[in-house]
């Protein structure tokens, strides 16, 4: 009876470590919270730098082989939803890069149709990583716009969607300056 009672106690407590420790899919382990942060930050920083440009300045561009200001900003939000679509949700896209900047040329005349935009997009990567578990941002992808076409996780996926923002809006920090206009304070994450 003892060993029998000493075998029940046992396998108790084992089921009971087990319950204790097993992971729980859905639960957030760091990187979707502090990701979330990064993302809300980055909008808000890049919304600063739309702000500060005057609408009549959306046109400048130093040199004609680059984007105007405003293609700059339109881009950001652009190139995020598409990221976002294509490689986090893994949504089919018709991409055609003609098209896309022929519609960045069109929003990024309007300091209020750059405006929407980002908060429009940089509001839908944010509510995709919020809908997210770890399991998720473990999923991959192919990065098609490599040459080598790495295959990467979603977590990777919402870093090169920071980075391309990081990009893009520094070189729309150095049109504000060049055109006399105080740029935002650096905000690193």
């Amino acid at each position: 009876m003892k060993k029998s009672i000493n075998y029940f106690l046992l396998g108790a407590l084992t089921v009971g470590l087990f319950a204790f420790v097993k992971k729980d899919n859905n639960v957030d382990t760091g990187f979707k919270n502090s990701f979330t942060e990064t993302l809300k930050n980055a909008k808000a920083y890049t919304l600063e730098v739309a702000e500060k440009m005057p609408a009549e300045d959306y046109t400048f561009k130093p040199h004609d082989s680059v984007r105007t200001f405003g293609e700059q900003i339109a881009h950001i939000g652009m190139s995020s939803k598409l990221l976002n679509t294509m490689f986090i949700k893994g949504e089919q896209v018709d991409f055609d890069p003609a098209e896309g900047a022929k519609l960045e040329k069109i929003t990024g005349a309007s300091k209020e149709d750059c405006i929407k935009m980002i908060n429009a997009n940089f509001d839908e990567v944010i509510a995709t990583i919020e809908a997210m578990s770890d399991t998720d941002l473990q999923g991959t992808f192919v990065f098609g716009f490599a040459s080598n076409k790495p295959e990467l996780t979603k977590e990777q996926g919402f870093l090169f969607i920071r980075d391309h923002v990081t990009h893009h809006r520094a070189q729309a920090i150095t049109y504000l300056r060049i055109k006399g206009h105080d740029a935002p304070q650096y905000r690193p994450f």
